[in-house]
């Protein structure tokens, strides 16, 4: 379920950078509607794209029959799904003029599969800390951002712990589709502390540690009735930004 998420959300990248892709219309004629496929399966992204377009164009997008389809689109570029076997026409609208695509899909359901490469975090990675307060459970949240740009669907693979009021975060690599589809962009992710240990986050002051790229950064964490604040001296690698948070 996972990596079709990722897939999904790299698609939709896909269209805000093939509708200012000007590569694929060398050789097409202007007015020409550029199609993936005329034949796709139930489900299969097949993306389209009006040749010689201009982004000031009053463009409009229409599928019949409709109400089996899933169409998303950004001026003169298009990713359509259809759900259900049949046979369609996808018809786009630039100032007056009308052009039109057909399509054939057959009974079969596509299925993406989606292979991964695992590449090194590069840069330096920001832990933004929040602060989780309920009745029954208090926790820390940071959010990790990476300052350098990785193409759309990558994540960022890392392991937490909570031992003996000891906080840690060993970042491992960036899984990275082998074919980006999306343009690059900064990566995050969300960290919860929500261990048994502890329940409630009491004052105190808890050793904090962060892995990087085999470099172990230390330092810690000083809770107050009023406030979090993080002992954390170092200007490159891992950061934490802001260093005190309200409690």
């Amino acid at each position: 379920m996972k990596n079709t998420t990722r897939g999904l959300l790299a698609l939709v990248m896909l269209i805000f950078t093939i509708s200012a892709c000007t590569k694929g219309d060398l050789g097409s004629t202007k007015g020409q509607l550029n199609v993936t496929t005329y034949k796709p399966l139930i489900n299969q992204p097949d993306t389209l794209l009006l040749v010689g377009a201009k982004a000031t164009d009053s463009i409009h997008w229409s599928v019949a029959p409709a109400g089996f389809d899933s169409l998303i689109t950004k001026n003169n570029a298009a990713i359509v799904f259809f759900k259900k076997a049949g046979n369609y026409q996808v018809q786009v609208k630039d100032n007056g003029v009308t052009t039109s695509a057909s399509f054939t899909v057959s009974d079969s359901v596509y299925h993406p599969t989606i292979q991964y490469n695992y590449v090194p975090i590069t840069g330096n990675i920001t832990l933004v800390p929040h602060f989780h307060n309920s009745p029954d459970s208090s926790y820390m949240i940071f959010v990790a951002q990476i300052s350098s740009g990785y193409c759309g669907g990558s994540s960022l693979r890392y392991t937490d712990s909570l031992k003996n009021n000891t906080y840690g975060i060993n970042f491992i690599n960036v899984a990275q589709p082998a074919t980006c589809t999306g343009g690059n962009g900064p990566l995050y992710a969300v960290i919860n502390f929500t261990q048994t240990q502890p329940s409630l986050l009491t004052t105190g002051a808890y050793p904090f540690s962060v892995t990087l790229n085999s470099v172990t950064y230390t330092g810690s964490m000083v809770v107050t009735t009023t406030n979090i604040t993080f002992n954390w001296n170092y200007n490159s690698g891992v950061l934490i930004s802001p260093k005190q948070i309200s409690r």
